[in-house]
C-alpha cells in the first residue's frame, strides 16, 4: 500500500486541474434537506452517509445529492441524510486521511444510538477514496471494525481514483484502474454490497482524458438506487 500514497507532483497537480474545471463549471452545491428524510432526533432505518468530490462545497455535491433525494424518495424504509464533514481538499492524502476517520466517527455514533440503523455509504472522487479506505483500511490503519462493518447495507462509488479493473462488484463500460489503484480483493469482504461506477475515459477513476465523463454519472442513478433498495429489503425489516 505504500505505492499508492506516494502522490506524485504529477498526480497533485492533475488533481487540481479537475478541481477547477468543476469550480469554474459552477457545479458545487450546498448541503440540501429533502423533506421525505427521518427526522434528526429519531433513529432511521437507513443513514446515507455521502462523502462529496474534492473541492465542492460542504454537502453531497453534483453526483450524489439528486441521488440521495432519489433514494430518499424511492426507498419505503427511513432514511437520514449525513454529508461527511471532511476537507475534500487538493491535499489529497491528509484530505482523505481526515474523511476516513470522520466516516468512522459518524457511524460509530450513530451505532451506538441506534442499534438498529445501516448505513449506505456513498462516495464521489476523492470521497469515493475515503469511502473505500474506511471499509478496507490502509497502511497500518485498520478498517471498520466487525460489528460496525456487519451494519453497511451497501456502498455506492462513482469515477472512484482508486477503482481496481476487473473487480465483481464494478460497474463500468471502462477497463483500465484508476490513477490511485486500490489493487485487487481489497475490498473482498464488502464485495456483495458494493457497485462502482467508472465512465470510460475519465480521467481519475480510468487514468482517460475527459473531465467531462468523470462528472457524468447521474445516469446511474437508477440502477444503484434499485441496488440501495434491494440491499435494504434484504436486511432491514420494512
Amino acid at each position: 500500500m505504500r505505492g499508492r500514497h506516494r502522490r506524485t507532483r504529477r498526480t497533485r497537480l492533475l488533481a487540481l486541474v479537475a478541481v477547477g474545471v468543476v469550480a469554474l463549471a459552477g457545479l458545487a452545491i450546498a448541503p440540501m434537506t429533502f423533506a421525505a428524510e427521518a427526522p434528526r432526533n429519531t433513529c432511521p432505518d437507513l443513514e446515507v452517509i455521502g462523502a462529496r468530490g474534492t473541492t465542492e462545497r460542504p454537502g453531497l455535491g453534483i453526483v450524489l445529492t439528486p441521488l440521495a433525494r432519489q433514494i430518499t424518495r424511492d426507498l419505503p424504509q427511513t432514511v437520514r441524510t449525513t454529508p461527511l464533514d471532511y476537507p475534500a481538499s487538493g491535499n489529497y492524502v491528509a484530505s482523505v486521511r481526515q474523511g476516513v476517520t470522520e466516516v468512522q466517527r459518524v457511524m460509530t455514533a450513530t451505532a451506538a444510538q441506534c442499534p438498529g440503523t445501516r448505513f449506505v455509504l456513498m462516495g464521489y472522487s476523492q470521497g469515493a477514496d475515503v469511502m473505500g479506505d474506511a471499509l478496507a483500511g490502509t497502511g497500518s490503519r485498520a478498517g471498520l471494525s466487525a460489528d460496525l462493518a456487519t451494519r453497511v447495507s451497501s456502498v455506492l462509488l462513482f469515477g472512484d481514483p482508486s477503482f481496481t479493473a476487473g473487480e465483481p462488484f464494478n460497474v463500468t463500460d471502462g477497463r483500465r484502474s484508476g490513477i490511485f489503484p486500490r489493487g485487487a480483493g481489497r475490498l473482498n469482504g464488502f464485495a456483495d454490497r458494493i457497485q462502482s461506477y467508472c465512465n470510460a475515459n475519465d480521467r481519475f477513476c480510468q487514468g482517460g482524458f475527459s473531465f467531462a465523463a468523470h462528472v457524468n454519472y447521474q445516469g446511474f442513478h437508477p440502477q444503484a438506487t434499485r441496488f440501495a433498495a434491494a440491499r435494504a429489503t434484504a436486511d432491514v425489516p420494512r
